[in-house]
């Protein structure tokens, strides 16, 4: 138990002391914010909130689905639906440095602790394929279940808990080994989940629940849920696939607070942890899909993917204080990113 919880203490000390090297480098942060239908990732600056640019579809296309960005800030990683593979792309000259081809639909991207594999969850064949990230191409696939589609590390990164809609489960797999550990099987598919500071629950949307359960990681119970305001009727529950109910869920790094996305209902849900006390009842656009903080959690930014908005919550206030229009069309994922050396103009 020690030496788990100082592995945890040592990557969240690295981490602040990343963040604070930043700041006092006055290294400028960007947000990068793919856009499905368009095709194309849109980058915001922080904290004035203005579009500054665009990487262009005719860089990207092939209806993305996924950004993450490295930790040093110089490369994104955007995935593409349609093409199958995964781009690497250069914050300083928003170029594509590399591609990498995968063996189907990639959903939901995850680092490594190391940055050594790039983890994509393949969301039309029963698999996860393994990217290493030096030899540029995927080098396992592991058997995990139909409809792979979010993922997330243990908070000391030997694990890696794959969420799946189809299979019903989440599917936990040895980063060291990379193979399966163990499955935690759910009632309804999953969609987001996050994971707490000590790994002992797991907070998630499941498709057909207007709320959040919360599982207990050892015996893969539901020990609660948590229903969001305002209610709905069953009806609203009964559409075909692939319709989303909530789908956007950010825990603060100290595990303290909980955002969850309404998508049924526009809006976002603050939650104190572990009593789920309700903060804040948050309006933003429509159809939010999913919520990031910036680095010093300073802002939270939830893109409402119906009307290509992106809104911009303080953390401080617990209200949107902007909402930016015109983002792109159909804004999804999204990361943040300090980058020492942009060097794109606006």
């Amino acid at each position: 138990m020690f030496k788990v919880n100082s592995i945890r203490a040592l990557i969240l000390s690295f981490t602040m002391a990343a963040v604070g090297a930043a700041h006092a480098q006055n290294v400028p942060e960007y947000l990068y914010v793919e856009n499905t239908k368009g095709g194309d990732v849109t980058v915001i600056s922080i904290p004035d909130h203005e579009v500054i640019g665009r990487i262009p579809e005719s860089r990207i296309g092939g209806h993305p689905d996924d950004v993450i960005a490295s930790k040093n800030g110089e490369v994104i990683y955007v995935n593409r639906e349609t093409n199958e593979d995964v781009l690497a792309i250069s914050t300083k000259t928003e170029e594509v440095l590399f591609r990498v081809p995968v063996t189907g639909i990639p959903h939901h991207m995850t680092l490594s602790a190391d940055e050594r594999y790039l983890f994509v969850p393949i969301f039309n064949y029963p698999r996860l394929d393994v990217i290493d990230l030096r030899e540029r191409k995927v080098i396992k696939s592991v058997d995990v279940g139909w409809g792979a589609h979010g993922t997330r590390l243990s908070p000391d990164g030997k694990r890696l808990y794959v969420g799946h809609i189809f299979h019903e489960a989440f599917v936990i797999i040895d980063v060291e080994s990379l193979e399966v550990e163990r499955a935690i099987y759910m009632p309804e598919g999953v969609r987001p989940f996050e994971i707490s500071p000590d790994e002992k629950l797991i907070y998630v949307q499941l498709s057909n629940v207007h709320g959040i359960a919360v599982v207990d990681v050892e015996s893969g119970e539901i020990l609660q849920t948590v229903h969001m305001p305002p209610e709905i009727t069953p009806d609203q529950l009964k559409q075909p696939f692939p319709f989303t109910v909530n789908h956007g869920l950010a825990i603060t790094r100290d595990g303290g607070m909980l955002l969850s996305a309404g998508s049924i209902t526009d809006n976002v849900v603050v939650y104190s942890l572990p009593d789920f006390t309700r903060l804040a009842d948050i309006p933003v656009g429509r159809e939010p899909n999913w919520i990031i903080f910036n680095n010093d959690e300073r802002f939270a930014y939830v893109t409402n993917r119906r009307d290509d908005t992106l809104s911009v919550i303080s953390m401080t206030e617990l209200k949107e204080i902007k909402r930016i229009k015109d983002v792109g069309d159909y804004p999804q994922r999204l990361d943040t990113a300090y980058v020492p050396n942009r060097e794109v103009k606006k």
